[in-house]
């Protein structure tokens, strides 16, 4: 399952030594920099190396209703919250209802889950790190739809 929380806290739990990167570029590049001047709806794409990259996004938190479970196979997220707050729902892959559609082109599937998933509240300096059999939802509202800046690193597995 995810493991979540501040990036120390992931720096000590996650086994995979690919995600050092991750915590690297975090602790020691210009965040503030790279999203001064995007807007809702904004995206930027920093490759870190051949096998990981870094997709600044600002955006409106959706209703629950709107987020839809999203999946994996060649790639594990690392959703980091630089401003804002959201919810990420999260949920093994062994809950999948049926067999979904595979985009190998974007790496992603969505699908629906058999049962409840769990919630996981991520809030500024918070990440969340979601390996091929994590199943998310992210970018949910909590309380009222407000502005979300975050920082989804793409680590080839």
């Amino acid at each position: 399952m995810a493991i979540f929380g501040t990036v120390a806290t992931l720096e000590k739990q996650a086994c995979n030594k690919k995600y050092g990167k991750v915590f690297d570029f975090i602790k020691n590049h210009n965040i503030a920099a790279e999203f001064a001047g995007m807007n809702v709806g904004d995206k930027k794409t920093i490759a870190i190396d051949d096998n990981c990259k870094a997709i600044f996004q600002v955006y409106n938190t959706k209703a629950h209703t709107q987020a839809r479970l999203e999946g994996h196979r060649a790639f594990a997220d690392v959703q980091y919250i630089f401003e804002g707050q959201e919810i990420i729902g999260c949920t093994d892959l062994s809950n999948i209802s049926e067999e979904p559609e595979y985009n190998a082109e974007k790496d992603i599937f969505f699908c629906t889950a058999k049962k409840q998933i769990s919630h996981i509240v991520l809030s500024e300096g918070e990440a969340a790190l979601l390996e091929p059999s994590d199943l998310h939802a992210p970018c949910m509202m909590i309380g009222e739809q407000k502005i979300a800046k975050k920082i989804v690193f793409k680590v080839k597995m």
